[in-house]
């Protein structure tokens, strides 16, 4: 799974002037044989780096301290290395370790000992990154995703209105107006039903309407800490009813359109990115 350095870290890694560290970008070999060529590569790269370190006149037992958690994934087997064409960016001093895993393309091949790390292929890799959320809008099933550009997971928001009949509490969508001592939660406090056929539609727009307030109130206090462009995804006529109740000023202009119910979080990604990146509406 592509993982970049958190904030923390970032800084740790940035901070650090201290000799001799050692930093690795491994890109990634397309295994044509029954070997993983990736884990020959890593062991090849560790020598190197252990080479340079003791040609440099660190010591023997500061070069173990450097390289042991890196050489420790070499025998870490088929769950050690990605399978999704994913190279590796590591980070090693006697008193500092991460390893991560970066997209493939256009990582260089590269092995440096020197004061500090080198972080310039890492950032070139981020520059090229940005983060955004997505909301997909359903009347059973409305979820709100958080992704970039190589990744995309559910947000779990505690009492997240995601069900439109629990959230208004309907018990069952009705077929014709009745006259009601108590009206449906949706209708407010003190409405009444009449006794008369109506527009099922327009009922149902008032309901999504109110459900879509509860969302949008619910989604505020998480959104306003945020920075990140919101990105609508549903069928065309729910699109409109949400715009129409948001608070959040970064709603993005683009949205995904089609039934999102049972599509894959990857699909809701690509889609999500083409739409960020200024491709057409989908």
């Amino acid at each position: 799974m592509i993982n970049f350095p958190g904030k923390q870290d970032l800084e740790k890694l940035e901070k650090s002037d201290e000799p001799f560290c050692v930093s690795i970008y491994a890109p990634y070999i397309e295994p044509n044989a029954a070997t993983n060529p990736n884990e020959i590569e890593l062991k090849n790269l560790l020598r190197e780096a252990e080479t340079a370190l003791l040609a440099a006149g660190v010591s023997p037992r500061d070069v173990k301290k450097t390289l042991r958690q890196a050489q420790a994934l070499e025998t870490g087997g088929r769950e050690f290395w990605p399978h999704h064409h994913e190279s590796l960016a590591l980070f090693m001093h006697p008193k500092f370790f991460r390893c991560y895993h970066i997209p493939d393309h256009a990582t260089p091949y590269m092995l440096t000992v020197e004061k500090g790390f080198n972080l310039e292929p890492l950032r070139a890799v981020q520059r090229n990154n940005k983060e955004y959320l997505v909301l997909v809008l359903d009347h059973k099933d409305t979820r709100l995703y958080a992704g970039d550009l190589y990744r995309l997971e559910p947000v779990r928001l505690k009492n997240f209105p995601g069900d439109m009949k629990k959230a208004l509490n309907i018990d069952e969508y009705p077929s014709c107006r009745e006259l009601h001592e108590i009206a449906p939660a949706y209708m407010g406090k003190g409405s009444e039903g009449y006794h008369s056929q109506y527009n099922v539609a327009e009922v149902d727009k008032q309901m999504l309407t109110e459900f879509f307030r509860l969302i949008n109130r619910r989604l505020h206090r998480y959104l306003e800490a945020q920075q990140k462009p919101l990105i609508l995804a549903g069928v065309n006529y729910l699109l409109p009813l949400y715009r129409q109740v948001n608070t959040y000023p970064n709603l993005w202009p683009r949205t995904l359109t089609g039934n999102f119910r049972r599509a894959q979080p990857d699909d809701i990604r690509r889609k999500a990115w083409n739409a960020l990146a200024g491709g057409s509406t989908l």
